[in-house]
């Protein structure tokens, strides 16, 4: 142990070793060395400050269970066939809906698919055990209620843990905005029709709209009418939507672990209330309950929760809100 921290304590706490490590040391790559060390002897460190003391922790590494992945193949066949279902549905008039909802089953799981896939290799590359993404499907007009990956261990330190947190939005983010662009350019000007659906507009598409404009890739819509949006379209305001939920700052959300990595767990736990009160402003009930259940919950942070997280990832949590706000609608409608 002395070898890679030095100790000013030492002594059995409960059957649980502990140190007490002197002040001002490098502990990020220390903790990094002796985590690999002890991975060996099927052992995990804890790395904590606890009444202004460093203390570490050495415990048994817990037993992971093997996930049983035909789960995860029996809920993407299902979550294919009711996006499909979906997409038949919401295909405008002109579009054949067979490939209407081929096209939204492509672009609603390379949308989701990337976001958890994000999250997946990076917690992989990080030694974190985790499952493959569970999609989850749901009614018409969406189809799913998205897919999420479970995590079976924890982030060695704040980096890991930003890190495995915004990978997920970054990708999906970027998927989402080239699916959008694709779609837009396939949406049609129509008369509104009766059956319509008003869905808010993100801002970012403001600026994709006058981008596609700008090379006459997207038909101006003539006064009286309105984009009917092709399914596509509608994959890729999904996946900016659902990017915007996950990076809101609470709970267990990708936004949650960016935060918790960020700014510790008290500020949190006031991020996650307000996050709460804007989704009741925005009367999404569920996903507003959802939010409330799991500010409950202590976040348990990485291994390492004493080494400070690095400037660059500081520095790119502003362009994670950034995003945030992009992804985010005003009070405009688009008739879809």
């Amino acid at each position: 142990m002395s070898t890679n921290f030095k100790v000013t304590e030492a002594f059995v706490e409960l059957g649980i070793p502990t140190f007490y490590l002197a002040e001002n040391q490098e502990t990020k790559q220390a903790f990094l060395r002796l985590l690999a060390s002890l991975d060996l002897l099927n052992l995990l460190p804890v790395l904590r400050r606890i009444n202004k003391r460093i203390v570490l922790r050495v415990i048994s590494k817990p037993k992971v269970k093997r996930s049983n992945t035909l789960v995860n193949w029996i809920l993407l066949l299902a979550t294919v066939a009711t996006t499909f279902y979906s997409g038949f549905l919401i295909s405008p008039e002109g579009i054949n809906p067979y490939l209407g909802g081929a096209a939204f089953v492509a672009a609603i799981l390379a949308v989701l698919g990337t976001h958890e896939m994000g999250h997946w290799i990076t917690a992989r590359r990080k030694r974190m055990e985790a499952t493959l993404p569970y999609f989850i499907p749901s009614f018409p007009p969406i189809g799913t209620f998205g897919a999420v990956i479970m995590q079976k261990s924890l982030a060695p330190n704040r980096d890991s843990l930003f890190d495995v947190g915004s990978r997920g939005p970054l990708v999906g983010f970027v998927v989402s905005v080239f699916v959008s662009l694709i779609g837009l350019t396939l949406s049609v000007p129509s008369l509104p029709p009766e059956n319509a659906i008003n869905i808010g507009v993100p801002f970012i598409w403001y600026g994709l709209e006058r981008f596609l404009l700008f090379f006459t890739l997207l038909p101006a819509v003539p006064s009286g009418m309105v984009p009917l949006l092709h399914p596509i379209a509608f994959a890729g305001w999904l996946g900016l939507f659902v990017t915007m939920l996950n990076l809101l700052p609470a709970g267990m959300l990708d936004g949650g672990h960016v935060v918790r990595s960020t700014i510790g767990e008290k500020l949190r736990w006031i991020l996650s209330g307000l996050s709460f009160v804007f989704l009741i402003y925005e009367e999404l009930w569920v996903m507003a309950g959802l939010v409330l259940l799991l500010s409950f919950f202590r976040h348990p942070g990485p291994l390492d929760d004493v080494s400070e997280l690095s400037t660059g990832r500081k520095v790119l949590a502003f362009v994670i809100i950034g995003i945030f706000f992009l992804c985010a609608s005003p009070t405009v409608p688009i008739i879809s």
